[in-house]
């Protein structure tokens, strides 16, 4: 007896678990159905829900979460960089790289665009862009922290000019800051109907965009200390 009521309440699972899953694919079915389309940035899709990224971007460490925007952490081109998605009624509109903080490699950025993407629709002077009919693409980078130190001598192409590469001044150490930044066509073409653009762009969406950069900052190292301002001082 006691064998039949365990093959009995076997059989029951068994029966309700195809009931089980069709209620929980019919719940995730949106999450876990893949488009045969391309993805716009990593592995996400315009118009993607933030629970939707989160998933794409399971593997990642969280940053923040925080209203329309998720930053995770990440490193490109062995750099450390944030990985920043932004949404509007939790619809994915753009999305990118942007430097934790000012590093001497963040060029890099730049080069690493090119290569993937190829030579750019535009070259801007800030920065260069692709477009297609969906996503336009931005990648820049600019210095923002100079250190200056009290180097005797600085360095000069002199009779070797036609061989040396060319170098920084001696003493002088630039940081820079890099964006790659994609964004929905749609969203960007919105843009030019607002009065004022900017208004609807959060504080993520500007550094993406390349119109909120960090002020450079010049630190003079001497034999009384360090002195850091946010420009150069006059020389004169």
């Amino acid at each position: 007896m006691k064998a039949y009521n365990s093959l009995y309440g076997f059989g029951k699972i068994l029966l309700l678990m195809p009931v089980f899953l069709s209620l929980a694919c019919a719940k995730l079915g949106p999450m876990l159905v893949e488009s045969n389309e391309p993805y716009h940035f990593r592995e996400t899709r315009w118009g993607y829900t933030q629970e939707r990224v989160l998933l794409a971007e399971s593997g990642k460490r969280l940053f923040l979460r925080k209203g329309n925007t998720l930053v995770f952490n990440h490193h490109l081109v062995n750099i450390p960089v944030k990985i920043v998605y932004t949404f509007k009624d939790n619809r994915l509109r753009a999305a990118g790289y942007i430097t934790d903080q000012p590093v001497q490699g963040a060029k890099n950025i730049i080069k690493r665009s090119v290569e993937e993407l190829g030579e750019p629709t535009q070259v801007l002077n800030e920065g260069m862009l692709w477009l297609d009919d969906e996503t336009l693409i931005y990648s820049n980078a600019y210095v923002s922290r100079v250190g200056i130190s009290n180097a005797e001598y600085n360095f000069s192409g002199g009779i070797l000019s036609h061989i040396l590469e060319a170098r920084g001044a001696a003493g002088v150490i630039n940081r820079w800051d890099g964006v790659w930044a994609y964004v929905d066509q749609d969203f960007y073409k919105e843009l030019h109907e607002v009065y004022v653009p900017l208004d609807e762009l959060s504080f993520y969406e500007k550094l993406l965009f390349g119109v909120l950069k960090r002020n450079t900052i010049y630190t003079y190292v001497t034999g009384s200390g360090r002195l850091s301002v946010p420009r150069q001082l006059p020389t004169n």
